[in-house]
């Protein structure tokens, strides 16, 4: 089965992830107004509908309240009138508006299509809460945030704080890190514990199902369990860092999913919050505490080398098997970090 490229670029690729399920939504509806022999293109339908909870509307009145152009709105309301389903007509108060309505023939095609649209607007909602989803509630969301900032004021913004860190990262790496705090979970912040580890999981190797059930629940998976999730918060970069400790039982602990964002590398995030954790595990009824990684992450198992983590061939075979991406089992013995 071939991989689909857009789940690695992730959000990067998210205009083009819209526009290729509007694509297939909109190639869907068509099939659909075709089976009911409807003779109707998909685009047309937010205008029809518009018309037929309002008895007139002008050609800039439509335009704002379906988010379209006027050059758009105005050829759809051609192509319509060309199929003799709307009126067009100047204003009699101001010549230069042209108001729209239904025609007679539009209001019967409308009256045959109502149950076809009831029949589509339940198959949207399924489409929309399956597999526990709520994505229009979360869509009517996402336009919100567009509209209170564009994609472009958000990046530039993004790129000029990317900027200052580099610059500044020359002068005072020490400074930067320095910048930082530590915050416990809260189930407001469960997305960024997603996002922090399925970026560099992603980057390196494939998300397991392991991985997918945790990150996706890390509450019910950890927090519940016993276990912990840390946070590591940057004054300029907000969450840039994650951190979990998995309770395994027997005062037994794995310190897991432990990544930092691209954009905060080298400013040490990661040493930071790695002391941060073995900090608070020993606070913990700890008897051991322990990792499982991969020898490709030669960065990170220096990192637990300095921080006190020894290779254990005992932790290997007793959890290895967790993930099969696994070749790697440390256990901290008691040093303090340095």
């Amino acid at each position: 089965m071939n991989k689909d490229f857009l789940n690695e670029l992730g959000e990067l690729a998210l205009g083009s992830r819209l526009k290729r399920v509007s694509e297939r939504m909109m190639a869907d509806a068509a099939a659909v107004y075709q089976h009911f022999d409807m003779n109707i293109q998909p685009k047309w339908f937010t205008l029809l509908a518009l018309l037929d909870r309002k008895e007139q509307v002008s050609v800039v009145q439509a335009a704002n309240l379906l988010g379209l152009t006027q050059p758009a709105l105005s050829q759809f309301s051609r192509q319509l009138a060309a199929k003799k389903l709307i009126n067009i007509r100047l204003d009699s108060e101001d010549s230069r508006k042209r108001v729209l309505s239904l025609s007679a023939l539009g209001r019967q095609k409308v009256t045959e299509m109502r149950p076809v649209w009831t029949a589509v607007d339940k198959a949207a909602k399924d489409l929309s809460h399956e597999f526990e989803n709520h994505f229009y509630d979360s869509l009517r969301t996402f336009e919100r945030a567009l509209k209170k900032r564009s994609l472009l004021e958000r990046s530039k913004d993004h790129f000029e704080q990317l900027d200052s860190l580099k610059t500044a990262h020359t002068v005072d790496t020490d400074m930067l890190a320095n910048n930082l705090t530590f915050l416990d979970f809260e189930p407001d912040l469960a997305p960024f514990f997603e996002q922090i580890n399925s970026q560099w999981i992603k980057s390196m190797f494939v998300l397991e199902d392991v991985d997918k059930q945790v990150l996706g629940s890390p509450k019910e998976n950890i927090i519940d369990k016993g276990g912990k999730i840390y946070f590591a918060k940057h004054s300029q970069l907000g969450i840039v860092g994650a951190c979990a400790l998995l309770n395994k039982g027997e005062g037994a602990f794995e310190l897991t999913k432990m990544g930092v964002l691209e954009n905060a590398r080298g400013l040490k995030v990661g040493e930071k919050l790695l002391q941060h954790v073995i900090a608070q595990a020993q606070l913990l009824p700890l008897d051991c505490l322990f990792l499982l990684t991969n020898g490709k992450c030669e960065a990170a198992i220096h990192l637990y080398e300095k921080n006190g983590f020894q290779h254990d061939r005992e932790i290997m075979e007793k959890y290895g098997k967790s993930y099969q991406r696994c070749d790697v089992a440390m256990r901290w013995v008691g040093a303090s970090p340095k």
